[in-house]
């Protein structure tokens, strides 16, 4: 994805961009560690709320990767309140 804009919308966004490390197995959202072994990172209520959750870290990790700078700042939080 080449970022011309300072703008991501949902039209540059294509199939292969929530695709990546993270799966849902049923409830679970797992990272595979591409090693042959696998983290979980949670469990959800339901199979679609996991499967939300994955699409939207793989989105993050794959807008890292081409270069997207992602605000990381919390309205009313400071950086020295967060873990």
């Amino acid at each position: 994805m080449i970022l011309d804009d300072q703008y991501i919308t949902k039209d540059m966004l294509t199939k292969d961009s929530y695709r990546g490390n993270y799966y849902a197995n049923k409830n679970a959202v797992m990272y595979d560690l591409q090693n042959g072994k696998q983290n979980v990172v949670c469990f959800c209520d339901n199979t679609y709320t996991a499967q939300g959750i994955v699409e939207g870290l793989n989105l993050l990790d794959n807008l890292e990767s081409d270069g997207a700078e992602l605000n990381s700042e919390t309205i009313g939080v400071e950086k020295n309140d967060r873990l």
